[in-house]
């Protein structure tokens, strides 16, 4: 069976976001950074701009499930900017530990934009808007695990924002878990 080029870039893509928001929990749990807001909405932005992949992946390519990953983009990249725009001045701080030389909301906002570009292209690829969905075996296992794992993913990081934030909302510059400590005074 021929894989199509539509198909294992909308596979890529999504795996590339969930590494990002898998990199971004990990970061949260075994180093201690918790999330500030910002950081937090970058986070449902990437998870939209799954959203739009995750559609295209099920349902067929389609203009509107792009322009959902073009939006959540642009979204993503402006929180980004903002985040970075915060921190620009010199001796205002930073927040979270640099990888590569470059803070995770820097990296944000380029990678975002990235795949605004990149999503750009695949929009103007006029064939793949002509096929049915492949309805393969191996196409819908695919399909199938990567919807399994991006959702464990996208669990966790509700999860853990609900600890952080519980029902309020989120303090600016966490320290501890907000629902956690609230549970344990309590008790």
């Amino acid at each position: 069976m021929k894989i199509k080029f539509e198909f294992l870039f909308n596979i890529i893509e999504v795996g590339a976001i969930g590494m990002i928001l898998l990199l971004a929990l990990t970061f949260q749990l075994y180093l201690k950074e918790l999330p500030c807001p910002l950081c937090l909405l970058q986070r449902v932005g990437f998870v939209m701009m799954i959203y739009g992949l995750l559609l295209n992946l099920k349902y067929g390519y389609r203009p509107s499930h792009y322009s959902i990953v073009l939006i959540s983009g642009l979204f993503t990249a402006s929180v980004a900017l903002r985040q970075v725009a915060l921190h620009i001045i010199p001796g205002t701080g930073s927040y979270g530990s640099p990888v590569f030389g470059l803070h995770l909301y820097t990296w944000s906002f380029i990678i975002s934009m990235t795949i605004v570009f990149v999503t750009s292209l695949m929009l103007a690829l006029d064939r793949q808007y002509y096929q049915t969905t492949d309805a393969s075996f191996l196409h819908r296992g695919i399909t199938g695990l990567i919807f399994l794992i991006i959702g464990l993913i996208v669990m966790g990081n509700f999860v853990t924002t609900l600890l952080e934030c519980g029902l309020t909302a989120c303090p600016d510059n966490p320290t501890v878990y907000k629902l956690l400590t609230s549970t344990l005074k309590f008790l």
